[in-house]
């Protein structure tokens, strides 16, 4: 499994204002109409700064993203000791979404749909890298990504009425279903 080397606290500091400086520069702008400059700019670093953290603002998107995969499976792993039921493996995956739904609310205004999906399976990809990989694992982790991917969009678009213990119910009798209609 791929995990971040650790860094230290100014390197971070710098790739924190940057991308808050896109998410604040988002709000106000069209995402393809933001430059590298802007985002510098607003977060009062250099240039250099900018190109040693990040290779482009859909790579600032994608760190962003692949950050909260990484301390979501952190979460997950560490409650898994403790007989953790798939259920529960989901209710913890949505609370930690809904930490940062903001964020993809904000994307998704901006119609980065298929960005916000790309980083996803990346992100799944680089954490489960190096696993053995048959057809039915393969299709399996695409149906997954697409599910989860799927369902935390529809939830954000509709204003995310449900908690994320009723979103997980609802998500695991769907699973149930699937299994019984297999039967």
């Amino acid at each position: 499994m791929y995990l971040p080397q650790k860094e230290n606290k100014s390197r971070i500091f710098v790739k924190d204002c940057i991308t808050c400086a896109l998410f604040e520069l988002m709000k106000k702008n069209e995402f393809d109409d933001i430059t590298i400059t802007d985002i510098i700019t607003k977060a009062g670093v250099s240039r250099m700064g900018f190109y040693r953290n990040f290779t482009s603002k859909e790579n600032v998107v994608e760190k962003f993203i692949f950050a909260k995969f990484v301390e979501t499976v952190e979460e997950i792993k560490a409650k898994r000791q403790l007989n953790f039921h798939i259920k529960n493996i989901m209710i913890t995956t949505l609370e930690n979404f809904q930490k940062f739904s903001s964020y993809i609310k904000l994307f998704l205004d901006k119609n980065l749909d298929s960005l916000l999906y790309k980083c996803y399976h990346k992100a799944y990809y680089s954490l489960y890298q190096g696993e053995k990989e048959s057809p039915i694992h393969k299709y399996s982790n695409e149906m997954f990504i697409g599910e989860l991917f799927n369902l935390e969009m529809c939830w954000v678009r509709t204003g995310m009425k449900e908690s994320p213990e009723q979103l997980a119910r609802i998500y695991y009798n769907i699973l149930k279903l699937r299994s019984k209609d297999k039967k």
